[in-house]
């Protein structure tokens, strides 16, 4: 009986591994728009389309998320690190349960966890579902002509990230001149 309880435990694990998509699935993709009729905070509504020359990281989080909170200061330093150079970061705030719907404790999240880039708050899913996410945290780098470049579930490839961003800043400075 032991046996066969395990053997269910090991077949319920391996099932849900398969059903994860590998972190690049999407590389060479173009980005899908945000659409419109969503709450932003630290700014007006952007779109892709008017960020096309930059780099962008998407960084789906949500404020009570163990594993975003341990991504965030990440993030947050590629902010500090490179924002002087091209780089947008958006934070698409996607609730994992329902209190994390609440846009009141979203902002204060936001407030507390001194996030100073833009912030689009998606919980209706809809960018969550356009971007195929399955987990969070959940990066996205798009290079100037808005193609993914780098997918990536969960905590770290910090370093990956960062070399991509880098190149991809590179790319962009080595062009204008």
């Amino acid at each position: 009986m032991r046996i066969a309880k395990l053997a269910i435990v090991f077949l319920l694990l391996t099932c849900s591994a398969w059903a994860q998509r590998d972190d690049d699935a999407f590389i060479g993709q173009k980005a899908p728009e945000i659409k419109d009729d969503h709450v932003w905070i630290n700014t007006a509504p952007l779109k892709l389309e008017s960020l096309r020359g930059k780099v962008v990281l998407l960084d789906f989080w949500a404020f009570d998320c163990p594993n975003c909170a341990e991504a965030m200061p990440h993030v947050m330093e590629l902010q500090k690190k490179y924002a002087k150079d091209g780089l947008v970061i958006i934070g698409v705030h996607t609730p994992r349960i329902d209190y994390e719907k609440d846009l009141a404790k979203i902002r204060e999240a936001v407030k507390k966890k001194q996030i100073e880039y833009p912030v689009v708050v998606d919980s209706k899913y809809d960018i969550w579902s356009d971007y195929a996410c399955d987990a969070w945290p959940e990066v996205f780098v798009l290079d100037q002509e808005g193609t993914i470049r780098l997918s990536h579930t969960g905590v770290g490839r910090y370093d990956e990230i960062e070399k991509m961003i880098q190149k991809l800043l590179a790319k962009k400075g080595s062009s204008e001149k």
